[in-house]
C-alpha cells in the first residue's frame, strides 16, 4: 500500500470514533460485509444471501434447455432439465463465499476490500455447479446413440471406384461439461433470459483408410475365394435379402498388413434399422424367427474364402449343427453382439474382400498384390451322437396327421486340419477340434397320440455316411416321408413339413468320414 493510501485509510479509521478502535473493529466485524452484494442484490445478512442462493438453485435445477450438437443445431438430441445434466447451486458455499468477503488478507487488504463494498463495486457470485458423476452418466447415454465411428474409404470392386471415407464424431464430454456449468451460472445470476438450448460441442477423427490410400491398392490377383448356395424361394426369400444385405457391407473391405478385422463390427447390428428383415434363423437348437436370418452365410462363405487366403482366424466359432450350405470345419457361426469371427491378414500387403451375390449364389474373393500360400483344408468325423426326439401333443391336430417342427440331425465331433504351404517352400499345419452337438427332433403330434408310429431314432453305432435303416423304417438323416399329402402305406401317418422346417440334405444327415479340399 502506497504512502497516500495508507495516510487515507487511518485518517478514514479515525473518523469513525473511539479513539480508532472502533475502525479495528469495522474490520473485523461478524456477518456481511455492508454494502456486499450478491449477483447484483446489496444484502445485509447472511440469511439474505441464503435466501438468494436457494432461489437461484431452485431456477437452476427446474430450467429445461433443448440439447442440441454442435454443426446440427436444428436437431433436439434430448430435452433436460438443468438438474437432470448434474447442474445445482451449492448454498452453503455460496453464503460462506459472501460471509468471508473482506476478511481475509491482512488489515489493509481487509480495509480495501469492505471500502470497495461501500462504494458498490464487490459483486459476488452464487456458487453454480455441475456434478460430473451425475452429467457423465447422461453423456454416455447421449454418446451411446450420437457418436459415431469413421467409414473407411471403401472400393466399389464392380464398378471399380472408390466410395470416399467419412470422419468419425464424438460429444466432448469435458467441453460438454463447461457448457452446462456456463448455462446453470447464466439461470443462477438471473442476470439476463435463461438460455433454452445447450449446444454441446463435438469431435471429429479421420477414419483409418483414405480415398487416396484405397486408390493405391494392387488387387489384381484373387488370393483366395469361396461360394454356396441359397434360394429365393417361399419362406426363404427375406433370407436372401438378408444375405444380400450383409454381403453388400462386407464388399470393398480392407485389411491393411497386421489388421485385425470383427465382422459384427463391419456388418452391424441385425436390425431392421440397418437393413435386415425376419427370417428363419438358429436359436437356442431350434429354427426361430429373427431378424437377420441368413446372416450366418455370409459370414461362414467369408470365413471359408479368408481361410483359403490364408488370412489368421483368431476368433469363430461353428454352429450348433451342421449347416446344409458349407462343408462342417468350414462355417463360422456370428451373433451380435456376443459371438463374433474375427481374422488378421498376417501379408506383407493389403488385402480387400469382395462379397457379391448373384441370384442363388454367395461369392466372396479376398484380392491381393499375389498370392503368398497354398492352403489344404482337411476334415475327420472322429464320432456321431444320435439325436433326441421330443413330441408335442396339440390339441388343434386329429387323426394322423403329425407335424415335423424340426428334423433330427446327429450330433459330430470333429478333427480339421489346415495346412499352408508358402511360396519359399516352408510349410505350417493347424490342426483344431469342432463339435456340432445333435439337433432334436420335433413333432407335433394329436392329442393320444402313437409314438410307435413315428420313425425309428439312429442308434449311436451307426454309419453317418449311410443313412441307416432298423427294423425296415428310416432312421436316419430326413424323415422317409414328409410334406403335405404325404402318407405312409403301412399306417396311415401323414407327416407335413411345419413353417421353417426342411429336411437336412446329405451334407447335414451323412456327411462323408474324411474330406478335403485344396485351393
Amino acid at each position: 500500500m502506497t504512502p497516500v493510501r495508507f495516510g487515507i485509510l487511518a485518517v478514514y479509521l479515525l473518523s469513525l470514533g473511539g479513539g480508532g478502535y472502533a475502525g479495528l473493529r469495522w474490520l473485523t466485524p461478524a456477518g456481511v460485509t455492508p454494502g456486499l452484494r450478491v449477483e447484483g442484490t446489496t444484502v445485509a445478512s447472511e440469511a439474505e444471501v441464503r435466501a438468494l442462493a436457494h432461489g437461484a438453485r431452485e431456477r437452476v435445477e427446474r430450467h429445461t434447455v433443448k440439447v442440441v450438437l454442435a454443426g446440427a443445431e436444428d436437431k433436439v438430441v434430448a430435452t433436460r432439465t438443468l438438474a437432470e445434466l448434474g447442474a445445482t447451486v451449492d448454498e452453503e458455499a455460496t453464503v460462506a463465499r459472501a460471509s468471508r468477503y473482506g476478511k481475509t488478507g491482512d488489515l489493509f487488504e481487509r480495509a480495501e476490500a469492505r471500502l470497495a463494498a461501500r462504494r458498490g463495486e464487490v459483486d459476488v457470485p452464487i456458487a453454480a455447479r455441475t456434478d460430473p458423476a451425475a452429467t457423465s452418466a447422461m453423456l454416455e447415454a447421449l454418446k451411446e446413440v450420437e457418436d459415431t465411428s469413421p467409414v473407411s474409404a471403401r472400393l466399389d470392386l464392380d464398378k471399380r471406384a472408390v466410395i470416399p471415407e467419412k470422419a468419425g464424431r464424438y460429444i466432448d464430454s469435458y467441453g460438454a461439461i463447461a457448457a452446462i456449468d456456463a448455462a446453470a451460472r447464466q439461470v443462477a445470476s438471473g442476470k439476463s433470459a435463461p438460455p433454452d438450448t445447450l449446444v454441446l460441442p463435438v469431435g471429429t477423427f479421420p477414419p483409418r483408410m483414405t480415398t487416396e490410400f484405397v486408390k493405391s491398392l494392387d488387387i489384381s490377383t484373387v488370393i483366395g475365394e469361396y461360394e454356396t448356395y441359397f434360394s429365393r424361394g417361399g419362406d426363404q426369400q427375406r433370407r436372401g435379402k438378408n444375405i444380400d444385405n450383409a454381403s453388400q457391407k462386407l464388399d470393398g473391405l480392407v485389411l491393411s498388413p497386421g489388421e485385425l478385422v470383427s465382422f459384427n463390427e463391419v456388418v452391424g447390428e441385425r436390425s431392421e434399422a440397418n437393413g435386415f428383415q425376419k427370417s428363419w434363423e438358429i436359436f437356442k437348437g431350434e429354427m426361430v424367427e429373427g431378424v437377420g436370418g441368413g446372416t450366418c452365410q455370409v459370414a461362414s462363405t467369408f470365413h471359408a474364402a479368408i481361410f483359403f487366403a490364408g488370412l489368421e482366424v483368431l476368433e469363430r466359432l461353428p454352429h450348433s449343427r451342421p449347416s446344409a450350405y458349407i462343408p462342417m470345419g468350414l462355417d463360422s457361426t456370428v451373433v451380435f453382439p456376443s459371438v463374433d469371427l474375427k481374422v488378421r491378414n498376417p501379408h506383407p500387403f493389403p488385402v480387400v474382400v469382395h462379397a457379391r451375390t448373384e441370384g442363388n449364389k454367395l461369392k466372396v474373393e479376398v484380392l491381393g498384390k499375389s498370392k503368398p500360400v497354398t492352403v489344404t483344408f482337411g476334415r475327420d468325423v472322429v464320432s456321431t451322437v444320435p439325436y433326441p426326439r421330443k413330441v408335442i401333443e396339440e390339441p388343434w391336430l386329429s387323426g394322423k396327421k403329425v407335424i415335423v417342427k424340426q428334423h433330427g440331425i446327429r450330433g459330430y465331433r470333429i478333427k480339421r486340419s489346415r495346412v499352408l504351404a508358402y511360396a519359399d517352400g516352408t510349410r505350417k499345419v493347424e490342426t483344431t477340434s469342432d463339435y456340432y452337438p445333435p439337433t432334436t427332433e420335433i413333432y407335433q403330434v394329436p392329442a393320444g397320440f402313437d409314438e410307435s408310429l413315428l420313425p425309428a431314432l439312429p442308434k449311436e453305432d451307426e454309419d453317418p455316411a449311410a443313412p441307416p435303416v432298423s427294423g425296415g423304417k428310416p432312421t436316419g438323416g430326413a424323415v422317409a416321408c414328409a410334406g403335405e399329402g404325404c402318407d405312409k402305406a403301412d399306417t396311415g401317418l401323414q407327416l407335413v413339413d411345419g413353417p421353417g422346417a426342411h429336411a437336412p440334405n446329405s451334407q447335414q444327415a451323412a456327411p462323408s468320414r474324411s474330406f478335403s479340399i485344396r485351393r
